[in-house]
């Protein structure tokens, strides 16, 4: 298996990225209501950008530039998701602003990132992990933000799956609300199970959310076949 002189194996990142990038490739062409399939490409286009740009840093750890990179990208995660159930419920204006606030807070926190040469401090691979060290003040703000945004995204995913009228919208709620909590506590559990692998958090959850991938995935066919007159 080919690995890095440093242990790392980019084989699971790079498996991962091509069917994320698949997806979101799918989700762009062809039949299926735009609003709905654009937002699904661009989340799957973030989750593919992390995994290369794990590959990137684990060839040269000593390149902290590229593992901020890999922050920037994480980092419009949830705001994009929060974008999507937007689209499942355009009614409900103090979601769409909710969402739109997020992106906004999340371009704040990316131009910090991007001009604290010292948010990555130093990156350690190892199998198909890579381990984050930061040395600037602040730097939980960072994680804090990521997961009440994704708890926020998770607990209207799973409201709107229980209330919305459309019997296809509650199933799309229900797959971006189970994806999303599925690869945080899988990430929370390893963390508990192996506390080694504590600073790995955000690799972690980017491997595990090869599931909300495959849930994505799910909407896309969903998607495509209502349009084609099939459900």
């Amino acid at each position: 298996m080919l690995t890095f002189d440093n242990g790392y194996s980019p084989v699971l990142s790079a498996l991962t990225a091509a069917f994320e990038l698949g997806v979101a490739g799918w989700a762009l062409t062809g039949p299926g209501r735009k609003d709905i399939l654009r937002p699904i490409a661009v989340l799957c286009s973030l989750l593919a950008g992390y995994q290369v740009l794990e590959i990137v840093v684990c060839s040269n750890p000593a390149a902290t530039g590229w593992a901020r990179l890999g922050f920037l990208d994480v980092l419009w995660l949830p705001p994009t998701g929060l974008w999507l159930l937007s689209r499942y419920q355009p009614s409900a204006r103090l979601g769409r602003l909710g969402a739109q606030a997020s992106f906004f807070i999340a371009g704040a926190l990316a131009v910090w990132v991007a001009t604290s040469e010292q948010f990555v401090s130093g990156t350690v691979c190892q199998s198909v992990f890579a381990t984050y060290f930061h040395n600037v003040p602040g730097s939980a703000l960072y994680g804090g933000t990521y997961s009440l945004g994704c708890l926020i995204l998770i607990c209207w995913g799973m409201w709107q799956a229980a209330n919305l009228a459309d019997p296809i919208l509650r199933k799309h709620a229900a797959e971006m609300a189970l994806g999303n909590a599925a690869f945080m506590l899988l990430a929370l559990l390893t963390q508990v199970a192996i506390p080694s692998l504590d600073l790995s958090q955000p690799s972690l959850m980017c491997h595990y959310a090869l599931i909300l991938a495959m849930l994505l995935s799910q909407t896309v066919r969903r998607e495509k076949a209502l349009a084609r007159g099939e459900l």
